[in-house]
């Protein structure tokens, strides 16, 4: 995996002959290295400062120039140049060419050149000025160490020159800054400053538990860093690696025995800090038997009695209020029905009333039981039910948010009901519910910590929530996963390992089961609608495994539909399976008449359209693949097709993509776009290449030509929520990720566009004359682009699911702050963010942002932060309160799709009942199409699901509209298929 090295750290700006701006405070201390002035060698060299007239780098002398790109020694002598203009700081008079940029002149050298200075490794603060006067013929471009300090600076009379500061690494010895993507770059001077070593991280903390200690500290804000360090009794415990996390689970314990911790932070030079004062944890095992009985009852060997006194703190257990933490005492509803039962196991024989019927001789106020535990992952058995005579109960135990008995009534033959769930309790008491029930009767409860559990995958919430009632028959359920080991493995999620049954007979309802590309949901869709009024159980098995192969928790709730009633209007007939037989992605009509289908493996196929809007044979264009192949791209030939768009000339441009097929190692920089064109469409012309790319299936998604006759192209991010995290291989945000991108295709003369922006490319969208740029930022992962009759484009972006990561607004600032002038806010850094984001339709914009932070673009606030102590909209609870916006995010633009919807695929509709909706694509929650009125401002409103013909498709992804008479074209990609559509007459 590509990890970036480094962080551009801007300090401040300078103006027309002013002194160079003070650096903002760096977040450790420095100690200055050198002061070198570019000069002729005549000139006067200014006070405190070194002369570089140009000479080639010299090993003894320790600093010069070289030929850019290499280490060949270069002399440049002859670009040096001394203004002498009365009133400007010397500093500023004085320059040298790294590009000489006098066409056909012979006063410099034309060779670019960089400049190299030998250091230690370490960590430097680095000052660069740049600039001259009239004419203001560059383009100031200033790295170093690949870092961009200045990018595409232009002088002008009321600003000349630009002073700007970078933190970066040196690793090799040299300290090098290169003019990479500048025109004519002029260099004044140069400050070079030593920067200490990191801060010792502060806020320690080790929690115990079962055969686990959980460490926490509090994030750094530095630029540089590289990440964190664990000691365990004075030893590295972590692992030579960085940790990328404020936070680290240690399983390599034993319960018993006390351990000290201490953490340091790394930059990305390799310094290390100080070590943290060490703090200490003895992990221990929980256990807690408990009998429920009267009052006179013994409780059985290796139990405690519970005979209904109200929850103490000094007992650690007893009852509540439902929904509360306020005591309860239900003394006196306590019960053992030996000897007339005849009940052996004693546990059985006796109960508590949790809910005694009103009239009753007892407290017939309803009750919770609760125990105090340690934060963690419990395995709960618990037994509802009545060894005696009586049968007039219907039992319902819940075990904290999982449901373990639902609707038991008891019959001779059968008096208790035993389940036992894996439940997670985060805020110290673990909680029995009998919420639902009638004369629910509590027998025993068993609780045990599962060891290391803290390394295990499970499921963090549910969509219904376990006891949720009115739920609409057409629901899917999603699981939001904790995943300490990366993604769900896919090929587990079987008919055995997730299941829906109804609660009365234990019947199992039809469906699919799936996972996001991301792998972080499973979600389970029923094939058809659920009955109406039902109570329906859903289960996650320990037959689920993560792709480190890990077995879940199992998990289980119960929910209740609604009355069902759908929101009639317009709807179509449905042929299912047109085609079939591949991989369907994307679809759209060409200009031909006939039908175009995308495949994940880069195949596209072309079908005539039949008069009542079925398929005839497919024809295959293998011209993204055949080129793929020619090209020796990795992974060839396979490449996946998402995005396609006719030209006015009937050329179908397209992107291509390294195929995702599971493992997390798909290769960066490997999305394109190209123009299929010649007969047939039998020629691959690559346009734009080195696209970024996620390890997964966030890659560059569909394309769309504007009004103004660009391409507007959506780029997806590399992880959940902005910030490296291991379920999407800690793979950083590039500069064009999670982007609308607009592309000129005028620009194109002949050769790839190379849009590279690290890893040895140096594209800069922000320079002038660029012809692929950054049109919208912070759109996470679009799959469409539509542009509306009304002017306005349109994206649904997947939001993300929980456990992401979010960055830090760092000190001091990047230089990409200075592009948006960017002050704030600042935000700290969010891990493990516990609550998923919904999905969006967004009205784009030019210039606006739409909530996924890229720092590498000065982008740090997810979505909508945390303005105010209420709810805000699209807030991130995570944060603390009073986390405002970034400025740039367009509220007023951004529309809900729907928890979980995968919205994908989308078209405004032509004609008909539905004419100038906005029809969406719901991939995952609901697996079916919703569809947006939309006003001629470009206002979204009437969300609308259930329309008939719009749902029970299997992993839809893609549709398009075949205007001519109204037919729909659905990809599915759960089944192979395209579904056909006609709208009802």
């Amino acid at each position: 995996m590509h990890r970036r090295l480094w962080i551009v750290a801007l300090a401040a700006l300078a103006a027309l002959a002013a002194p160079f701006a003070a650096v903002a405070p760096a977040r450790a201390a420095v100690t200055p290295v050198a002061k070198i002035n570019f000069q002729p060698a005549a000139s006067t060299v200014p006070a405190g400062y070194t002369a570089d007239t140009g000479l080639a780098f010299d090993a003894a002398r320790g600093s010069g120039w070289v030929v850019a790109g290499t280490h060949d020694p270069l002399d440049l002598t002859r670009n040096t140049r001394d203004r002498a203009r009365a009133g400007i700081d010397p500093r500023l008079n004085t320059l040298i060419h790294l590009q000489y940029g006098d066409v056909g002149g012979t006063a410099g050298v034309a060779t670019p050149g960089a400049w190299e200075y030998a250091v230690p490794a370490g960590t430097y603060q680095v000052t660069v000025a740049v600039g001259d006067r009239a004419p203001y013929d560059s383009s100031h471009t200033i790295r170093a160490e690949g870092v961009a300090v200045v990018s595409g600076f232009v002088s002008t009379a009321a600003a000349e020159f630009r002073t700007a500061t970078a933190t970066v690494p040196v690793s090799d010895g040299r300290l090098t800054l290169d003019a990479v993507g500048g025109t004519n770059t002029k260099l004044n001077y140069v400050e070079i400053a030593r920067v200490g070593p990191p801060a010792t991280p502060a806020g320690l903390t080790a929690t115990p538990g079962d055969s686990q200690v959980a460490l926490a500290w509090t994030a750094s804000a530095a630029a540089d860093l590289a990440g964190y360090r664990v000691y365990r009794g004075g030893a590295l415990a972590s692992g030579p690696a960085p940790l990328a996390r404020p936070s680290w689970l240690d399983t390599a314990v034993a319960n018993g025995t006390a351990y000290g911790y201490a953490v340091t932070a790394v930059d990305t030079a390799g310094t290390e800090s100080a070590r943290s004062a060490t703090v200490t944890a003895t992990p221990a095992a929980f256990t807690l038997r408990v009998n429920f009985s009267d009052a006179a009852t013994a409780p059985p060997a290796g139990y405690v009695r519970d005979s209904g006194d109200a929850f103490a703190a000094a007992r650690g257990y007893g009852w509540v209020q439902p929904g509360t933490t306020t005591p309860l005492s239900l003394a006196g509803n306590g019960r053992n029905r030996n000897p007339a039962a005849g009940q052996a196991d004693v546990r059985l024989a006796t109960l508590m009333h949790a809910q005694l019927p009103a009239g009753s001789a007892g407290v017939t106020t309803p009750g919770s039981w609760e125990a105090a535990v340690p934060n963690g992952t419990y395995t709960v058995t618990a037994a509802v039910g009545d060894a005696g005579t009586a049968l007039d109960s219907v039992h319902w135990l819940g075990i904290e948010d999982q449901n373990a008995v639902a609707a038991f009534a008891p019959t001779v033959s059968t008096r208790h009901a035993t389940a036992t769930r894996t439940v997670t309790v985060a805020d110290g008491r673990l909680t029995l519910s009998a919420t639902g029930g009638t004369n629910t009767k509590f027998n025993y409860v068993d609780v045990a910590s599962v060891p290391a559990a803290g390394a295990l995958p499970g499921v963090r919430t549910s969509t219904p929530a376990n006891g949720a009632t009115g739920v609409p028959p057409t629901t899917s359920v999603v699981e939001d996963l904790v995943l300490p080991n990366g993604g769900v493995d896919q090929a587990t999620l079987t008919g055995s390992t997730v299941t829906l049954t109804r609660v009365t007979d234990g019947a199992t309802v039809p469906a699919t089961t799936i996972t996001s590309g991301g792998g972080d949901v499973v979600n389970l869709s029923p094939t058809s609608p659920l009955a109406a009024n039902t109570a329906y159980r859903f289960t996650l098995t320990s037959g689920v495994r993560d792709v480190s192969g890990r077995a879940f928790t199992p998990y289980s709730i119960v929910f209740t539909t609604g009355a069902g009633t759908g929101p009639g209007g317009p709807g179509f007939d449905k042929v299912v399976g047109v085609a079939t037989g591949a991989p369907f992605t994307t679809v759209v009509k060409g200009p031909d008449g006939r039908l175009y289908a995308g495949t994940l493996d880069g195949r596209i196929l072309r079908f005539a359209i039949n008069p009542d809007g079925t398929l005839g044979t497919a024809t295959t264009i293998t011209a993204v693949r055949d080129n793929a192949a020619a090209l020796g791209l990795p992974g060839a030939p396979a490449r996946t097709v998402i995005g396609m768009a006719f030209d006015p000339a009937g050329n179908l441009w397209v992107t291509d993509n390294y195929e995702y097929v599971g493992p997390l190692n798909v290769p960066d920089w490997s999305g394109r776009i190209g123009r299929l064109s010649g007969t047939d469409l039998g020629t691959y012309t690559p346009i734009v290449i080195n696209l970024p790319r996620s390890v997964k299936d966030h890659e560059t998604n569909s394309l769309a030509f504007g009004p103004d006759g660009a391409l507007y192209v959506s780029q997806g991010a590399n992880n959940a929520m902005g910030a490296a995290d291991s379920t999407w291989g800690n793979r950083p945000e590039q500069l064009l990720s999670a982007a609308v991108l607009r592309l000129d295709p005028a620009a194109f003369t002949g050769t790839p566009i190379d849009v590279r922006t690290a890893d040895g490319g140096a594209y800069d969208p922000y320079a002038a004359g660029a012809p692929l740029t950054l049109y919208a930022t912070g759109v996470r992962n679009a799959f469409d682009l539509v542009w509306h009759r009304n002017g306005h484009l349109y994206a649904p972006t997947n939001g993300s699911a929980a456990g992401g990561n979010t960055p830090a607004t760092p000190t001091p600032l990047p230089a990409s702050c200075a592009r948006r002038g960017y002050t704030g806010p600042a935000v700290p850094a969010l891990t493990n963010v516990p609550t998923a984001e919904t999905d969006y339709v967004f009205d784009v914009k030019p210039g606006r942002y739409y909530g996924h932070p890229n720092p590498l673009r000065c982008e740090w606030v997810l979505a909508g932060g945390n303005p105010t102590a209420g709810t805000d909209a699209f807030q991130v609870g995570a944060y603390p309160v009073g986390t405002l916006p970034d400025p740039a995010f367009d509220l007023a633009g951004t529309y809900d799709a729907g928890l979980h919807a995968s919205a994908d695929g989308a078209i405004e509709y032509r004609g008909g009942a539905l004419d100038g909706k906005l029809l969406v694509v719901r991939y995952s929650a609901g697996q079916d199409i919703e569809t947006f009125d939309v006003a001629p401002n470009g206002t979204l409103t009437n969300r609308t699901t259930g329309l008939d013909g719009l749902t029970g498709f299997s992993q839809p992804l893609d549709v398009t509209q075949d205007t001519a008479t109204g037919n729909l074209y659905v990809t599915e990609l759960g089944a192979n298929r395209i579904t056909l559509l006609r709208p009802h007459t």
